[in-house]
């Protein structure tokens, strides 16, 4: 037994601080430097045995620091994340564009930052760097990555509690697309004559289509067989049909096989960037609302408008349930889409 406690331990002490279980096991407890101590066995001198190797431990553990828990850097953990955990659950533009934030923004922000020590006042500044420089969308994505990223160390038990709470950020208000009007339309037409894309940014005008999905394109029977790019990983492939309106007709019937296979196979960056060029006041996603418009304004239905853009039906009885438009019907509403003869009045 250490010295130190020889004249503590005598017959009295013993008596005081052991007891014997129900199931006959002897134990013996007390608090030393405000360390609960506690030992037991089936006998009375096994339990004083037990006891003295405990004290002795303490004894020589006295002065020594606890070992520290091991650091976990925020970005070790937000990669680890982003390889287990998002990349296998989302499409791989989506992963692409989520990593390309982090990099970017995230990464950069928080470089040798230690996890458990970020609080919201270590994070407001990439806010309000990011809002000072006009940026409110950029500002929105990258909150809704780190919120993900800091619930995911929540139930890692690394932190216990989510930075994010008490980060203040302006709302913003999402800019809504805006169809061209008939006479950008000319004017854009007019301008892509002859180019090598010409034949792709058709598809997107005509064919209503987000652009994400031209690459998935098909033809047959007078309609486009368009896969749905808003289905989520994981979720069944579906896809639309959407008549091939005498619009489009005009340039595919111009063009060669391979010339509509290179046009389907475009590089949709590529194609965002020269759109630009084209409609600097405008972006490709509204080429879409531009045939969504045009379709209402030639007397095509509302109903039979969303079915062709994709979107999901209204919660009505008759948009969910009893509305089958046959491939006749379609094609008919189809050839209503002509207005070559708006462009020269």
């Amino acid at each position: 037994m250490p010295t130190r406690f020889r004249e503590i331990f005598n017959k009295e002490w013993f008596e005081k601080h052991i007891r014997r279980k129900p199931n006959g096991v002897y134990e013996l407890r007390c608090t030393i430097d405000k360390i609960a101590i506690s030992a037991s066995a089936k006998t009375l001198d096994g339990a004083a045995e037990n006891f003295v190797v405990k004290l002795c431990n303490l004894k020589n553990n006295v002065g020594k620091k606890p070992t520290s828990a091991k650091k976990v850097l925020f970005c070790d953990f937000a990669e680890k994340w982003l390889n287990l955990v998002k990349k296998p659950t989302v499409k791989e533009n989506t992963y692409e564009m989520t990593f390309a934030y982090y990099e970017k923004h995230i990464a950069p922000f928080f470089k040798n930052t230690e996890l458990k020590t970020i609080t919201p006042l270590t994070v407001q500044p990439l806010f309000n760097k990011l809002i000072k420089a006009n940026k409110g969308r950029t500002a929105q994505m990258i909150k809704i990555i780190l919120n993900q990223i800091f619930r995911a160390a929540m139930s890692e038990r690394l932190i216990d509690s989510n930075p994010m709470d008490g980060v203040q950020l302006l709302k913003y208000k999402t800019k809504k697309g805006t169809a061209l009007t008939l006479a950008e339309e000319v004017n854009f037409l007019n301008a892509i004559e002859g180019n090598r894309y010409e034949l792709a940014f058709a598809f997107l005008l005509f064919g209503g289509m987000r652009r994400g999905e031209l690459q998935s394109v098909k033809m047959e029977n007078g309609f486009l067989i368009i896969a749905d790019g808003k289905v989520r990983k994981g979720l069944e492939q579906t896809s639309r049909r959407v008549p091939i309106t005498p619009m489009l007709e005009h340039y595919i019937s111009k063009a060669s096989k391979a010339e509509i296979r290179e046009a389907l196979k475009c590089n949709i960056e590529m194609l965002t960037r020269h759109f630009k060029t084209f409609c600097p006041n405008h972006h490709l996603h509204e080429l879409r609302h531009t045939f969504i418009t045009r379709c209402q304004e030639c007397g095509v239905p509302r109903e039979v408008v969303s079915v062709w853009a994709g979107h999901a039906p209204d919660k009505t009885m008759t948009s969910t349930v009893y509305t089958h438009f046959s491939e006749d019907f379609m094609l008919s509403e189809g050839k209503k889409v002509d207005y070559y003869n708006r462009y020269n009045s």
